[in-house]
């Protein structure tokens, strides 16, 4: 499925994480505090999943503006 960053903003949370289940790549995760942070790659874009682990929600499904980014959270990663 091939979707824009426009397109994908437009969907609802649940959708954009439900998106992401079915059609998106793991890159990597990383935990920052009480958050867990998780890139995945879409065919044209990445999207960072972010979590908040005491509440156990989810706080942000959005796509990555900067591939520096991308590098840093490959650095953190676990």
């Amino acid at each position: 499925m091939k979707i824009t960053r426009g397109e994908y903003c437009r969907f609802s949370l649940q959708g954009r994480v439900q998106l992401l289940c079915c059609c998106g790549r793991y890159v990597c995760s990383a935990a920052i505090e009480n958050k867990y942070l998780i890139v995945y790659k879409l065919p044209d874009f990445y999207v960072e999943v972010l979590t908040d682990l005491h509440n156990h929600t989810i706080v942000h499904a959005r796509p990555v503006l900067s591939l520096q980014l991308i590098a840093f959270y490959k650095k953190i990663s676990f």
